[in-house]
């Protein structure tokens, strides 16, 4: 760990008070100048009911545990997550699928972090378009009175196109050469369970293991050249 590694994590440890969150602190994130095949790492996905974290909400979260170039399956897990706002999941429903009464027996927010914490104690966690999960999540324990996770991100979609732009290529991002179905059919990955927290998850870890390949896989690559 690098000297401001652990100050972060030391003003980290000061700043929180939510328990669950505490327990995860006392576990140092992976250093970037570590081989991929060295560190554990967690792809994560998230289906909410928007866009902003200040306002939507989680309904469902998906990770499964990566070690090196393999992903472990029987980690993978999905929770659903009940949602206490009034207006319930709204035109959501249209993209995942879940209705409110697919929420009734759902776990609270805090039962769902009791389970996704742990997972992430120490860990790197991918996502495609990472910002949302990092968003959400850290909306999630500021609320709770803890603090933005120290966890380095890996996000699939910026790798993908840092990737392709290094072989003189061109993104059209409107054009959703980005999402995560075009990355995976560009690199001959079969298609898989749309939004889906768990399914999508695991089709992201799958993603990733196909851009360590182009990179030199998981012996040859540095976490840092995944940031």
């Amino acid at each position: 760990m690098t000297p401001w590694q652990r100050l972060r994590l030391a003003l980290a440890k000061r700043k929180c008070s939510y328990a669950p969150q505490a327990c995860l602190l006392e576990h140092a994130p992976p250093a970037g100048r570590q081989r991929v095949a060295e560190v554990e790492l967690v792809a994560m996905d998230f289906e909410t009911t928007g866009l902003d974290p200040a306002r939507d909400h989680i309904i469902a979260v998906g990770w499964v545990l990566l070690r090196g170039d393999r992903i472990v399956m029987a980690s993978a897990r999905e929770i659903r997550v009940r949602n206490e706002a009034a207006d319930g999941v709204g035109q959501s429903a249209i993209i995942h699928g879940i209705t409110d009464s697919d929420l009734d027996d759902a776990d609270s927010v805090d039962g769902m972090l009791a389970h996704l914490l742990p997972e992430l104690a120490g860990r790197a966690v991918v996502a495609h378009a990472a910002s949302i999960e990092r968003g959400f999540l850290n909306a999630v324990l500021r609320r709770l009175g803890g603090v933005p996770l120290p966890n380095p991100f890996i996000d699939t979609m910026t790798l993908e196109r840092r990737l392709l732009e290094g072989k003189g290529g061109s993104v059209r991002e409107l054009h959703g050469d980005l999402t995560l179905d075009a990355c995976r059919e560009r690199r001959q990955l079969p298609e898989h369970q749309r939004h889906s927290a768990g399914a999508d998850a695991i089709a992201c870890a799958e993603l990733l293991l196909a851009q360590l390949d182009e990179l030199g896989g998981a012996r040859g690559t540095r976490l840092k050249e995944l940031l």
